[in-house]
C-alpha cells in the first residue's frame, strides 16, 4: 500500500493507494497521520477512492488514525469510500464513528467552514464539551463513591447503554487499580480521574501517586488475560478503543468512541464539573 499526502491550505489530504488487509499494509497510513499531527496538522482528509479491499487490520488502522487526530483536537474525514470498504466498516459497526464525504472538495469545504467558525468564536481551541475531575484519598471505601460520581457524569452525556456499561466497568477497574495497587491503599495519597468528552468520544485519565509499574506488564496481559497479576488490565483493554500509559506507569488514559444523543449535543453551553 502507498500513501501520498498533499496540503490544501490548513488541511492535509492523505491519499491511500492499494488494499488495506494486513497490519504491514496499514503502517504507512498510521505513520503519515502521526507525522502530520506531530507537525501541527489537525484537519485531515483520508481519500480511499483507490482502496478496493479493507480487512480487519485496515478498519483498526482507520480507527487508530481517527483517535490520533481526535485526541489532538483535530478532525478527520473519509472520502471516496468504495463498496467493499464501506460494507466492512458497517459490518464492524465502525461507520458511525467517521465523518464521510463523497469527495475531497466536499470534505475540504466542510473543514474550511469549521475552521472559520472556530476562528470567529472567542474560544475555539477546546474540542471538549464536558469535563469532570474526581479525586479521592486512596481508601477502598472511596472506590464505590468515585464510580457513583462517574456514573452521574455519564448521565449528563446521554451515552448509549452499551458504551456506557463499558465505560463504567473500565473506570471502576482503573480507579480500583490505582487505589489498591498504585497507592497501596495509602489514604495519605490520592487518586485523580479527569474525564472529558465531546460528541464522538470520551477520554478518562486516572493518575495515582504511587511508584508506577512496568507498562510491559500491560502488554503481556493484553495478549494473555491469564498472565500472572490478574485480568483487570486486559479487561480494560478489551472494553476501550485506546489504552495508553505514561512513562512512569502511574497514569492510564482510556479512550472510548461513543455518540451522545441529539438532545445533549444541541444543549448549547459547555459545562465543567469538579468533584
Amino acid at each position: 500500500m502507498e500513501v501520498r499526502t498533499c496540503e490544501h491550505g490548513a488541511a492535509s489530504v492523505v491519499r491511500i493507494i492499494g488494499n488495506m488487509l494486513t497490519q504491514t499494509d496499514c503502517e504507512p497510513l498510521l505513520r503519515a497521520v502521526r507525522e502530520l499531527v506531530d507537525n501541527g496538522k489537525r484537519m485531515l482528509v483520508v481519500n480511499m477512492a483507490n482502496v478496493r479491499t479493507l480487512g480487519p487490520a485496515g478498519s483498526k488502522a482507520l480507527v487508530a488514525a481517527l483517535e490520533t487526530t481526535d485526541t489532538h483536537g483535530g478532525s478527520l474525514k473519509l472520502v471516496g469510500l468504495r463498496e467493499h470498504p464501506g460494507k466492512a466498516l458497517t459490518a464492524a459497526g465502525l461507520d458511525r464513528l467517521f465523518d464521510m464525504c463523497p469527495d475531497e472538495s466536499a470534505a475540504l469545504a466542510q473543514l474550511a467552514a469549521a475552521q472559520a467558525s472556530a476562528t470567529d468564536a472567542s474560544e475555539g481551541t477546546s474540542q471538549w464539551t464536558a469535563r469532570t475531575v474526581i479525586e479521592f484519598p486512596s481508601a477502598e471505601g472511596n472506590i464505590t463513591e468515585a464510580g457513583r460520581r462517574f456514573n452521574s457524569f455519564l448521565e449528563q452525556l446521554r451515552i448509549d447503554v452499551a458504551a456506557r456499561l463499558d465505560l463504567e466497568v473500565a473506570f471502576n477497574e482503573a480507579f480500583a487499580n490505582a487505589v489498591k495497587h498504585g497507592n497501596k491503599a495509602d489514604s495519605s495519597k490520592c487518586v485523580v480521574a479527569e474525564c472529558v468528552a465531546n460528541d464522538r468520544m470520551l477520554k478518562i485519565c486516572v493518575t495515582d501517586e504511587g511508584e508506577g509499574f512496568d507498562t510491559r506488564t500491560a502488554i503481556a496481559m493484553k495478549s494473555n488475560p491469564f498472565h500472572d497479576g490478574g485480568n483487570g488490565l486486559a479487561l480494560i483493554s478489551n472494553l476501550m478503543d485506546k489504552v495508553s500509559y505514561n512513562s512512569k506507569g502511574n497514569s492510564v488514559s482510556l479512550v472510548k468512541f461513543c455518540s451522545q444523543s441529539p438532545s445533549q449535543q444541541e444543549g448549547g453551553d459547555d459545562h465543567e464539573q469538579v468533584v
